[in-house]
């Protein structure tokens, strides 16, 4: 039975310009964007290396496999880095104005206000009566 190095297996990892320029990553690439990608393809060949780093990931087949699962890998992860962190909650609490979960809700109409104005420029630190720089405390 041949013994192989920890370097030896490390060497089997693609590189992250291999994995980019892969025909299986060009469609995430074109509907999530190149850095994107890449930064999914990055923390997932950390993943690797600590798995490799750490003996869990010790010999040449089991690197193997761990590739052939590259490309849903990658997509996990870019999933999961691009999902939002803010989630809708039930406050349960009693507490109406609770800090932990975002305190009191917006009601319908500043929603409709807010959703107006920050969807295109605004006068948010322009004063336009003087025509110069105003505050954006004051609104």
């Amino acid at each position: 039975m041949t013994t192989v190095s920890k370097s030896d297996i490390y060497r089997l990892l693609p590189s992250v310009d291999e994995l980019l320029h892969s025909p299986d990553l060009q469609p995430l690439i074109e509907e999530e964007g190149q850095p994107a990608v890449a930064d999914a393809v990055r923390v997932v060949l950390k993943k690797l290396r600590e798995e490799i780093g750490a003996g869990r990931l010790a010999s040449a087949e089991g690197v193997r496999v761990a590739t052939a699962e590259l490309g849903e890998a990658i997509t996990r992860q870019l999933r999961s880095s691009m999902d939002f962190s803010l989630k809708p909650v039930i406050n349960a609490t009693g507490v109406i104005l609770h800090t932990n979960l975002g305190r009191a809700p917006l009601s319908e109409s500043a929603l409709r206000r807010a959703s107006e104005v920050a969807g295109r420029y605004s006068n948010l630190e322009f004063d336009v009566a003087s025509g110069t720089r105003g505050k954006r405390d004051v609104h």
